[in-house]
């Protein structure tokens, strides 16, 4: 059955033939219809498989949460918590060791 098939079939079960209904409920039931339906499946019929966040994304999310009792706006915590990233980025990248063309390392 094709997603179409599917959101016809969701929303003409949940419309009730004996009842009159306006534009608006008729649009509310049709949104409804289609996300519930949803794409759950790739091209070749297998379920898609949601993707891991990166840690990034969970670094954010803690620091969103964070940062929320602090009253500030949702675009003032998104800088901090992208600048706090940053700062931890540059805490955690080793430094680089530049030699001199012929010399060997100690390793």
């Amino acid at each position: 059955m094709t997603n179409t098939q599917q959101i016809i079939n969701n929303f003409s079960s949940s419309v009730d033939l004996t009842k009159s209904y306006t534009l608006a409920e008729l649009t509310t039931l049709l949104k409804s219809a289609y996300k519930s339906s949803g794409n759950k499946k790739s091209a070749d019929g297998a379920e898609k498989v949601k993707k891991a966040p990166s840690a990034y994304n969970i670094f954010i999310k803690e620091q969103m949460e964070l940062l929320k009792n602090d009253g500030a706006s949702p675009k003032d915590r998104m800088r901090q918590a992208t600048a706090n990233w940053n700062k931890r980025k540059a805490e955690t990248k080793e430094p680089v060791v530049e030699q001199e063309p012929g010399t060997e390392s100690d390793e």
